[in-house]
């Protein structure tokens, strides 16, 4: 790992638009159909509650520069839901 940058934030930002949504679900539904407007509603009552005890982060990664392993590393990804144990986690990680 290069670097390690907290982002204090990204928590309020996000609480913030989850309630706009919220507030808003009405104009959601009419402007995005009821479809779209569920979806983002289902994430924001999901994510809402999730949300205290979240710390965000941004991570600067440095890719190895030398040997057949690193080159080979750069051009491969895993399998979904092999990070997990096989169990697939869409867009969250373990904190």
């Amino acid at each position: 790992m290069e670097h390690l940058d907290e982002r204090p934030g990204e928590r309020a930002m996000w609480e913030r638009l989850h309630r706009l949504w919220i507030v808003h679900a009405a104009e959601l539904r009419c402007v995005l159909g009821e479809e779209p407007a569920r979806s983002m509603l289902d994430e924001a009552h999901q994510m809402l509650p999730s949300l205290p005890g979240r710390r965000a982060v941004l991570l600067t990664l440095r890719r190895p520069t030398a040997g057949p392993s690193a080159d080979a590393a750069a051009d491969t990804m895993s399998e979904l839901g092999r990070q997990s144990g096989g169990h697939t986690n869409p867009g969250r990680t373990p904190q």
